[in-house]
């Protein structure tokens, strides 16, 4: 509030002057209240309407006042969020642009990879029906031992779902079984045609890919096998019954070491 000569002037906080017209109206209308009574009815009437106008109107420029004050913060709040907005919407179209020059990059690497491994879906065709022949001539053994992959390979002129790599991988984890094969010695049971149409139960030792023999010794039945073109041949010869099965008790070490002479080729 402040004092000036003449009339009392109120001010709020934030400067906006208010109170200079209430104040004055409130001190005309205590004085047009003494004299009152001297009035007329019609002209005190119309001297109240007057002071109540005037009251009115000076409540309304406070009120627009006001409301102009926080109109101009609210439109500053806007100006404000709309440039954070802006600086948002900058920064979305630069990550933008910069994922749009990734993708077209990782585009091109794709491209490139498909033009790389164009190729390889013919080598990896060639290598499957290689290993299917190959395991066709192979001994029983070696044959369980990777059918799990092996029943993974398509079979020529079917389609498949595999990527290259999982058909790579069959074709390498079924090439390491064999080679493996060959460099063990691998004894196993099973049972051979014998020469009289009847079948027979019989212990096989496998050098690697290269021979086998097996032999019963309680029926005293033997025999040679060798791999052929169509799989593997077998020969009967009895007379080596007794020699493999002393082989193959030295490989599981039931009998001491010793040599023992096993023909390496068919007659």
């Amino acid at each position: 509030m402040v004092m000036k000569a003449g009339r009392v002037e109120l001010w709020t906080r934030r400067g906006t002057r208010i109170g200079r017209f209430s104040v004055w109206i409130g001190l005309l209308a205590l004085g047009l209240t003494a004299r009152s009574a001297e009035m007329p009815a019609d002209g005190r009437a119309a001297l109240e309407k007057w002071v109540e106008t005037k009251r009115l109107i000076c409540k309304e420029r406070q009120d627009w006042r006001a409301e102009k004050a926080l109109l101009e913060d609210r439109i500053q709040l806007v100006r404000r969020e709309t440039e954070s907005l802006k600086e948002s919407t900058a920064q979305v179209a630069a990550h933008i642009g910069e994922a749009d020059q990734k993708l077209a990059e990782s585009m091109g690497k794709i491209e490139e990879l498909k033009a790389a491994t164009a190729g390889l879906g013919e080598d990896i065709i060639r290598l499957e029906a290689g290993v299917l022949d190959l395991l066709s001539q192979a001994p029983t053994p070696i044959v369980e031992r990777v059918k799990p992959l092996s029943q993974r390979i398509p079979q020529p002129g079917s389609q498949t779902r595999m990527g290259l790599s999982e058909r790579f991988q069959n074709v390498i984890g079924i090439l390491n079984e064999v080679n493996k094969f060959c460099r063990e010695i691998t004894v196993t049971s099973e049972v051979r045609d014998q020469p009289d149409g009847s079948k027979a139960e019989v212990t096989v030792m496998y050098l690697g890919l290269a021979r086998a023999y097996y032999c019963n010794a309680a029926s005293g039945l033997a025999g040679i096998g060798r791999p052929g073109p169509q799989g593997w041949i077998w020969e009967p010869n009895n007379e080596l019954a007794q020699a493999v099965a002393d082989a193959i008790a030295i490989y599981r070490n039931e009998k001491p070491a010793d040599y023992v002479l096993l023909p390496g080729a068919v007659q």
